[in-house]
């Protein structure tokens, strides 16, 4: 689209230095996210740093939509009254094929696992679809590009589920608590809003766990169209909150993990339970408690896409974990077997070490907590690690402007029988050294990442292919 023909799209009060046509193809409000063909969204109402304003000047970006006329900045801007209404207008436009349908998956942990487990179903099936989350984003299975938050600024929210082909297409994305909060979804659709679990997160932002559960519940309430499905975790104790919200909607609800959609793993051999008919499932590759109940709400998400129950459970033994999410690695030579997993909350933590529990053999934990995050949930993390593990490391995660031995030692106040390894490669190393014949080491916290955060510095790091070149030498 070309700048002169803005005005002809959105009404527009004023033009200032507006004296070279350019063509655009994009918008965003992400300063990052600016070049020659993106245009800046900026509205008066949020606090936009200078330092942000010369990187849209420093990208190039051909002009400039605000609701105000900002001095001192030699660059086309274009003056609206409703900035909100008239972007969403000029998104419409320039992104015509909108998705069929739209998922948004919110909830403590399980996100990305489910969103992946529902791409690996609709790849199996032939379903077009796109997946923007904590993992990047994909379309059919193929990896674009990473992504800077797990779930993108209301701009991006267009682009990422916009199609160049006119072919029914289905946009699945996670839904952060933070994004949530701070209304980063506006009006885009959704209609199918799936939760799969809350317990204790985020708090060094939220304050309160209420203020918490009720960015959660906004999914439904402010972004679910009234025609949609809710997916509900039958296990979550606000089921209460949830049905007032959903009822004066009208929606349609679907639970998972009671009679009408539940895994049952039976001797090793698991049975996907659907309205009290048992289905057997051959050669399925998920069978921690922790994969099978993320695993019935893609399920349930995709009967809500009116797959048929016959297809999906065609495929099941297809489906695998995403990267960094119960990652098993082999060591063959003590037949053991190392876990690396994004495990990072206290109810995260808990399940790990409770599904890997084999009889009364517990497994070893190696974790930290980052730094400049909620520091509530050390102290819990560290009784968790105490009860439920056999050894535990304590090491470094993400420190960030933290001093990391204060971290740790926050840690350990609570779990003094850990063995504390500042360095995460030499804990790690300590840890497999440590390992005995049949043993269980989870390595937790940082799953898919591939770096550390200490201070200023970015170092590579990634858990997966440590544990690989340890096992190596």
């Amino acid at each position: 689209m070309l700048l002169s023909n803005l005005s002809k799209v959105i009404r527009v009060n004023k033009t200032y230095n507006f004296n070279k046509n350019k063509y655009f193809s994009a918008i965003t409000s992400n300063s990052k996210f600016t070049n020659n063909k993106t245009l800046f969204v900026y509205d008066k109402n949020k606090k936009i740093k200078k330092i942000y304003l010369d990187e849209v000047l420093k990208n190039k970006t051909p002009a400039i939509i605000s609701n105000k006329y900002i001095k001192n900045l030699k660059i086309p801007q274009f003056i609206v009254s409703n900035i909100n209404f008239e972007i969403y207008y000029l998104l419409t436009k320039l992104h015509s094929n909108l998705p069929f349908k739209t998922l948004a998956v919110t909830g403590t942990n399980g996100k990305t696992s489910v969103v992946w487990y529902i791409s690996k179903i609709l790849n199996s099936l032939k379903y077009n679809n796109t997946v923007v989350g904590t993992l990047g984003h994909f379309v059919n299975g193929k990896k674009i590009n990473d992504i800077n938050l797990t779930t993108p600024a209301y701009e991006e929210l267009f682009r990422y589920g916009s199609s160049n082909k006119k072919e029914k297409n289905i946009f699945i994305f996670e839904a952060s608590s933070h994004a949530l909060e701070q209304n980063r979804l506006r009006n885009y659709p959704i209609n199918i809003a799936a939760i799969t679990n809350i317990s204790k997160d985020h708090l060094d932002y939220h304050k309160t766990f209420s203020n918490y559960k009720k960015s959660k519940i906004k999914l439904f309430s402010n972004h679910l169209v009234n025609s949609g499905f809710a997916i509900i975790n039958s296990r979550l104790n606000i089921l209460s909150e949830l049905k007032k919200t959903l009822i004066k909607k009208n929606v349609k609800f679907k639970y998972f993990g009671n009679k009408n959609i539940k895994l049952i793993k039976i001797n090793d051999i698991v049975y996907l339970n659907i309205n009290n008919i048992k289905h057997k499932l051959e050669n399925l590759k998920l069978k921690t408690n922790i994969e099978l109940e993320n695993l019935e709400c893609a399920i349930t998400c995709c009967l809500a896409l009116n797959i048929s129950q016959s297809k999906i459970i065609r495929v099941l033994s297809k489906v695998t974990n995403p990267s960094g999410r119960l990652q098993t690695i082999e060591y063959k030579k003590k037949k053991s077997k190392i876990i690396i997993d994004y495990a990072h909350t206290p109810d995260a933590l808990k399940k790990i070490l409770l599904a890997y529990k084999i009889k009364k053999m517990k497994p070893s934990i190696l974790f930290g907590c980052g730094g400049d995050r909620d520091k509530s949930k050390r102290k819990s993390m560290a009784l968790i690690a105490n009860k439920y593990a056999d050894k535990i490391y304590i090491t470094d995660d993400n420190p960030r402007n933290e001093n990391p031995s204060k971290i740790r030692k926050n840690i350990l106040n609570y779990c003094s029988r850990a063995m504390e390894v500042s360095d995460r490669r030499k804990a790690i190393k300590l840890a497999i050294k440590e390992l005995k014949m049949n043993e269980i080491l989870i390595v937790a916290g940082k799953g898919h990442e591939k770096f550390q955060v200490l201070k200023n510095k970015t170092i590579k790091f990634d858990d997966f292919t440590v544990v690989k070149q340890l096992l190596n030498k």
